[in-house]
């Protein structure tokens, strides 16, 4: 895959709010891509991959031991979801840092985790 293709898929985490099966397939395909070594992505189907749990055992899985700091309104008519994925939650000196926002809480996860794990490719 290339970064362009992330970015899209980014872009539709972010911004769609029903996404269908086969747009959570392309969110699988670039978590296999990107996570090779995932033991939880390896296994993963798009049927899974939109809901909250699954998205929070990817990050578990990718990411051991880093802070998942989660912030959003769930009564706003779309949500407003906001995740970030940090490596040290005491110091500004993180090499990289995952940021995602979005309607639903697991697209906002999501996002945060490809964003991360693209910075680190």
């Amino acid at each position: 895959m290339q970064d362009p293709e992330l970015d899209i898929l980014i872009k539709e985490l972010e911004t769609v709010r029903d996404m269908s099966i086969a747009d959570f397939d392309g969110v699988v395909h670039a978590l296999r891509f990107l996570l090779p070594d995932s033991a939880v992505v390896k296994t993963l189907t798009a049927e899974q991959a939109g809901t909250t749990d699954c998205a929070m055992l990817v990050a578990d899985d990718a990411y051991a031991n880093w802070s998942v700091h989660i912030r959003g309104r769930a009564n706003d008519k779309d949500g407003h979801w906001r995740c970030t994925l940090r490596e040290n939650d005491s110091h500004d000196s993180d090499a990289a840092i995952g940021l995602g926002r979005a309607p639903v809480l697991a697209q906002a996860i999501l996002a945060a985790v490809i964003r991360l794990a693209m910075a680190q490719k």
